[in-house]
């Protein structure tokens, strides 16, 4: 459990801002590692002879493992410490990448990517349940959390922008090995900020939600992948698709009638959140969906990377202003206080809702 003297009151007042950095630190560098590498794709296949198959496979192994893996993150952390857990993602985040920039081989290359997609689903929840024990009252919490959402649209600008010039001058391999020291960094300052929390009351594991959700995402994944590849009537396209609809139903089946599930699907009820939840997927459906880019055959990665940025730029203002008129109207409606025990439940589900409506 989170001390009761968390941080003194002097100490405190120093110590936010650099946690505060930290757990901004930890986003950036696993959505840097999103927006990059779609400009090194035509670079790795003339480096390593890939085909469109196994590009596709470098994208997505880390975003398979990422989302499959991202709400058991979060249980992980209230189990047995964030910031352990944290600093595990952290860890395992920069192995993965330094396995990734000295990859012989695509096959180690996307299992590099495996590996740095399952360090950024154990440090990324977590970083919303350290802010949430940081800042304790609603009312301080809302600017923060704008901007940590806000180092989202920011790294759509840091990472094509500056992955675009290190691909066309330094190689591809840069843009994993680059990733290394700020990486090290945030795990040093993990270490030094932020102190040990957890919040296990009511918390388990949902192994069987969690193999269902892995099987179904999978094989829905291998079949998308590979269908050209196998033929759209295939049997092995059409046992995909029989793994990937049994899994899901057993998956939701699962979730209704589990204590603590990994997804509870009673979220579901809200209006607001269940369009926000569509809105996130079908943007990210379409950012994913112009993978991989056939613009990088013509015009140099750079370009590409300029190219990106205004959008990039808007969505930082929109998150930014986002958390600020969260910050006002808690102002205005000054909720009544709660006790210690219900205000960190409030808050670890008010975070994993957060990291659903953000990564989709």
């Amino acid at each position: 459990m989170a001390s009761a003297t968390f941080f003194d009151r002097p100490a405190r007042a120093v110590a936010r801002p650099l946690i505060l950095l930290t757990m901004c630190l930890g986003v950036l560098v696993a959505q840097i590692d999103t927006s990059v590498v779609n400009l090194a794709l035509k670079h790795i296949n003339a480096d390593l002879g890939a085909d469109v198959g196994h590009l596709q496979w470098v994208v997505d192994a880390y975003n398979l493992t990422y989302a499959t893996l991202l709400l058991t993150g979060g249980v992980l952390g209230d189990l047995y410490g964030r910031r352990k857990i944290f600093a595990l993602g952290i860890a395992l985040f920069t192995i993965g990448s330094v396995i990734c920039g000295l990859a012989p081989n695509v096959g180690t290359l996307i299992a590099g990517r495996a590996v740095a997609g399952l360090g950024a689903a154990l440090e990324v929840p977590i970083t919303l349940a350290i802010l949430t024990v940081t800042y304790p009252e609603p009312e301080e919490r809302a600017l923060p959390l704008g901007i940590w959402a806000s180092c989202n649209g920011l790294a759509f600008i840091i990472g094509p922008t500056l992955g675009g010039v290190l691909v066309d001058h330094a190689g591809w391999r840069s843009i994993f090995l680059l990733i290394v020291p700020p990486c090290l960094l945030t795990l040093a300052l993990a270490f030094a900020t932020v102190r040990e929390s957890s919040a296990p009351q009511g918390r388990h594991l949902d192994l069987r939600g969690q193999a269902l959700a892995i099987l179904a995402l999978g094989a829905l994944s291998l079949g998308v992948i590979e269908g050209p590849r196998w033929g759209w009537t295939s049997a092995w396209e059409i046992a995909c698709a029989v793994v990937f609809v049994v899994a899901l139903i057993a998956f939701l089946r699962v979730e209704a009638h589990t204590d603590g599930a990994m997804m509870p699907l009673d979220l579901f009820r809200s209006r607001a959140l269940s369009a926000a939840l569509a809105i996130a997927a079908l943007m990210t459906f379409g950012m994913y969906a112009m993978l991989p880019d056939p613009a990088l055959s013509a015009i140099g990665a750079r370009r590409v990377g300029a190219d990106r940025r205004p959008r990039a730029l808007a969505d930082v203002a929109r998150l930014r202003d986002r958390g600020t008129a969260l910050r006002l109207a808690h102002q205005q409606a000054r909720p009544a206080r709660h006790d210690g025990r219900r205000d960190e439940r409030h808050g670890r589900r008010h975070a994993d809702a957060g990291v659903r409506d953000r990564h989709g």
